[in-house]
């Protein structure tokens, strides 16, 4: 039998499946090199995360390819984070109050300072703060 890829499309429902809770997935442009998709999900408590992130590595062992890396874990020594690095994607498993106060979301999907400063039309910004804006 063939074993389907470990993917997005194959872990999103994995994690539904696992109760993982305010699933956001950010794929990243191309010219990020650091992976393909940026997963943060939430669980409801310590041990919710470490199932959640032990039964996604179970799985990863099942179905990754003789090509694809070794994971990477981050955080098994806390109780409100855990990061895996699966190659081309990256897991974040978060308690709510963490993932609140983190804000990975926001980190990689606004883009950086400048730009977000490039986007304000200059008659918004009082005149001292147009800085290098052209």
């Amino acid at each position: 039998t063939v074993l389907p890829k470990f993917n997005i499309d194959f872990v999103v429902p994995l994690l539904r499946q696992e109760n993982a809770k305010d699933i956001c997935v950010i794929q990243l442009p191309p010219e990020i090199k650091y992976c393909n998709y940026f997963i943060i999900v939430s669980g409801s408590s310590t041990r919710h995360l470490h199932a959640m992130a032990h039964y996604m590595l179970k799985m990863y062992k099942h179905h990754k390819e003789e090509s694809d890396p070794h994971t990477r874990i981050e955080g098994k020594e806390t109780d409100d984070w855990l990061c895996i690095d699966f190659g081309s994607i990256v897991m974040h498993f978060m308690l709510p109050e963490t993932r609140e106060a983190y804000e990975l979301e926001k980190l990689w999907t606004l883009g950086s300072y400048d730009d977000q400063l490039a986007q304000i039309t200059p008659q918004s910004l009082p005149e001292d703060f147009i800085f290098g804006l052209s």
